[in-house]
């Protein structure tokens, strides 16, 4: 049988026959047929040649003489699984020299063909023939078996991959889901406490705006306890304009008066206000290196953020410890700062590190939640930490809370800006009371004890004023007798104020406008209008100087 394609090597028969006759005879034959012979000298030999490297053994009942059953069931037995060797036993033809029971316990330990002597070439070829092909058949299954234990092992390390694979996803979408119930529980909460400003700051412009008309009425009759009585108003007015402001930071529900801010510059002037904050137990240190990039803030809201997080670090070190105020320039996302992994880009890193007691993880997790605090009762609002995330994330960028081996330290993302370096200035002048005598003043505002107290404090003025309760009745008004519009931004009907706002530039192009709001559900929205906007509640001061700004740029416009 000739040696098939794809096989480099001829296929090797093993050969033992003790009679030098029948051995050069198996030779010839089985050379002819193209496959390679070894022969052995001895049972040993044979034994060490039965393995997978043989296509066929053929034995001479001569050379089987010489062999045990234990020897070659030893030998047979070191074969692989997919392996059953053919082996050809040559017999004589005397019945009596053929031992069958010998054969019988021969062909329990092997494969094993008995051919009776003499016989024909043709008969031993098929024999030879057959033999072979069933060796070549158990190759086949050997390459199959092999190429399957190679699939095998693959699949099985495409299913470890894939299952580690698979808890990655599983453990990020747990993260993202928590994430987002966390945003959207934040988000809740943002609103509620936007809602609540919104209204608060309503009653507050009423309390506020009426101690300013008291006043007023009054200048003219001091008395010691009305004044008292009116500081104290004032004083009480005031802390709870601060304390809606908080809410709407966290809320992302106010307008920020955003500048590009020299950081180098502004935070060696904080650290001065920081440090006065914090009282002359803590001291301050600074690591403000140069070349810190420009952001654009609200530098009041920025104030206010590290003012509550100096506080802060104030009572959680009761008073004595040190106070760390740091920043630095930061490429997002970073393995080194991954509280800023979902933000890509510039930005700058503010924080401050006290050496104060620390927080325990479920504070830290709570600690942006507003009206979360661990102070006891009457020692704080639990709004100062919120207004700082509520700040960075209008400003988009983000807050972070990281625990110490000793202490905390509180950050704050701001991204890069691009714009040109501002100086920051103070609040604007208050314009003379009298500068808005005989201006004539649209008032839209829908809660009428406000407008009536803005009324009020407008009169006071010598304004003129016309108050209606909507955008949609101001539509209506004749404004050929009209110098002025405020409006209240939040408003029921068809449209707000910022659609008021849309709609004069429309119809009356040159119409000077001051919106007033205390709660924005979109604060994007005031983006590039050319109006002046107050924050509720304001003062008459405020007021005024919002207006003359308007009625300036008109006549600027104008000329």
């Amino acid at each position: 049988m000739k040696p098939e394609e794809g096989h480099a090597a001829p296929p090797i028969a093993v050969v033992f026959a003790p009679i030098e006759g029948d051995a050069a005879a198996l030779r010839t034959l089985l050379e002819e047929e193209g496959v390679a012979v070894h022969a052995c000298r001895d049972a040993q030999g044979l034994y060490a040649c039965l393995d997978e490297r043989a296509w066929c053994a053929i034995v001479t009942e001569e050379g089987l003489d010489r062999c045990s059953l234990e020897g070659l069931d030893t030998s047979l037995r070191r074969q692989p699984a997919w392996s059953n060797l053919p082996i050809l036993t040559l017999a004589g033809s005397v019945s009596e020299q053929v031992d069958s029971n010998r054969f019988s316990r021969l062909a329990r330990i092997g494969n094993i063909t008995l051919i009776e002597r003499p016989t024909s070439r043709e008969v031993l070829l098929m024999a030879i023939r057959s033999a072979l092909r069933t060796r070549r058949l158990q190759f086949d299954m050997r390459d199959q078996w092999r190429a399957l234990e190679q699939h095998a092992d693959a699949l099985e390390s495409a299913v470890k991959e894939r299952t580690l694979s698979l808890e990655r996803e599983v453990n990020e979408r747990r993260r993202v889901e928590r994430a987002l119930a966390e945003a959207r529980r934040l988000e809740s909460l943002g609103r509620l406490t936007g809602g609540v400003a919104h209204d608060f700051n309503n009653i507050l412009q009423v309390i506020s705006g009426s101690e300013t008309l008291l006043r007023m009425l009054l200048a003219k009759e001091a008395n010691e306890r009305v004044v008292r009585a009116l500081d104290a108003i004032r004083r009480a007015s005031g802390h709870g304009a601060a304390l809606t402001q908080q809410l709407l930071a966290y809320a992302r529900r106010q307008p920020l008066n955003n500048v590009a801010l020299d950081l180098p510059l502004y935070l060696h002037a904080s650290a001065e206000l920081l440090s006065g904050a914090v009282g002359a137990g803590i001291a301050m240190r600074l690591r403000i290196p140069p070349g810190l990039w420009p952001v654009s803030v609200d530098p009041a809201q920025l104030d206010a953020a590290l003012l509550n997080v100096a506080t802060n670090a104030r009572d959680a070190m009761d008073g004595q410890g040190m106070l760390e105020l740091a920043a630095s320039n930061v490429h997002l996302p970073d393995p080194a700062l991954p509280q800023g992994a979902d933000l890509a880009g510039e930005y700058v890193c503010i924080t401050l590190t006290d050496d104060g007691e620390g927080m325990s993880e479920k504070t830290a997790r709570q600690a942006f939640e507003p009206f979360f605090t661990t102070k006891s009762v009457g020692k704080g609002t639990g709004l100062g930490l919120s207004q700082v995330y509520g700040f960075a994330s209008q400003s988009h960028g983000t807050a972070f809370i990281r625990r110490e081996q000793r202490g905390t330290t509180i950050g704050i993302l701001l991204p890069r800006s691009c714009e040109e370096i501002q100086a920051v200035q103070g609040g604007a002048s208050a314009s003379e009371l009298h500068a808005l005598k005989g201006v004539r003043i649209l008032c839209v505002e829908d809660d009428p004890v406000v407008a009536e107290t803005t009324a009020s404090l407008l009169s006071v003025l010598d304004a003129e004023i016309t108050v209606v309760d909507s955008a949609d009745a101001a539509f209506a008004a004749d404004f050929s007798g009209i110098d002025l519009v405020l409006s209240d931004v939040m408003m029921p009907g068809s449209t707000d104020g910022i659609g008021l706002v849309h709609w004069l530039a429309s119809h009356h192009p040159d119409m000077p406008v001051v919106l007033a709001s205390g709660y924005m559900v979109d604060p994007g929205r005031l983006e590039k209008l050319q109006v002046q906007f107050l924050r509720k509640p304001y003062t008459l001061e405020a007021l005024a100087n919002a207006m003359a700004l308007a009625l300036a740029g008109r006549d600027g416009r104008a000329s």
